[in-house]
């Protein structure tokens, strides 16, 4: 929790990843705004694919940010040399990127539903339940891949390279209960992509933990 409250203050300081993401997603919601006329069934059709590709980008982006400061200080050599373990360390960057995407998804998902006018009522809850579900799936990856990428050259493009193609079931169990949300379709019938995303969750926050003292050590 030291690690993450250390993340956290010069996060807030800065701002830096919380107002690119934030500034990023707005523009995706724009652009696709323009495609779509607020409200119709349209909306009701790709919305949740939408929302989910400005969460994704987003997320990337919070990624990149997420060690390099750590790697260009030597803040992450540092953090190797304390009695703190190296697994530990996973979960406290994954727990920071987790609470920044957060805070961004509250932000994008509101922006979402104003542009394009949907309409959720108690069910906003539920979705950001949802969004919450698929940012700790993303961030579980997010930082094991961010740890590899920003020790090359090219982590920008390696970064989505690596994660997108993993991340692919959780965005699909995502969209598809997203867009049940938004259709206001009953979500008992989504119960599958709802095991599809807690699983993914824990599998990936599992695999994360064991692995990641492996790769500082590279």
């Amino acid at each position: 929790m030291a690690v993450v409250g250390k993340d956290l203050r010069g996060e807030f300081r800065t701002k830096e990843a919380l107002t690119s993401t934030v500034f990023f997603a707005l523009l995706v919601l724009l652009v696709f705004n323009f495609g779509f006329e607020p409200g119709t069934r349209d909306v009701r059709l790709v919305g949740a694919g939408v929302l989910w590709s400005s969460i994704l980008f987003a997320a990337i982006l919070a990624m990149n940010r997420l060690l390099l400061n750590e790697r260009e200080g030597g803040g992450l050599e540092g953090l190797m040399l304390t009695p703190l373990s190296w697994a530990d360390i996973y979960l406290a960057k994954a727990l920071t990127l987790i609470c920044i995407l957060s805070l961004a998804s509250l932000t994008i998902v509101g922006i979402f539903v104003i542009f394009f006018n949907v309409s959720l009522g108690q069910n906003v809850f539920v979705l950001l339940a949802v969004v919450f579900g698929g940012i700790v799936g993303l961030s579980a990856l997010g930082t094991t891949f961010a740890t590899i990428a920003v020790r090359t050259r090219t982590r920008e493009v390696m970064l989505p390279l690596l994660l997108i193609p993993l991340a692919i079931p959780l965005l699909i169990a995502c969209v598809e209960v997203t867009a049940a949300i938004i259709g206001a379709r009953d979500l008992a019938d989504e119960g599958h992509w709802l095991r599809l995303l807690v699983a993914f969750d824990i599998i990936f926050l599992a695999l994360g933990y064991l692995t990641y003292p492996a790769i500082l050590e590279e």
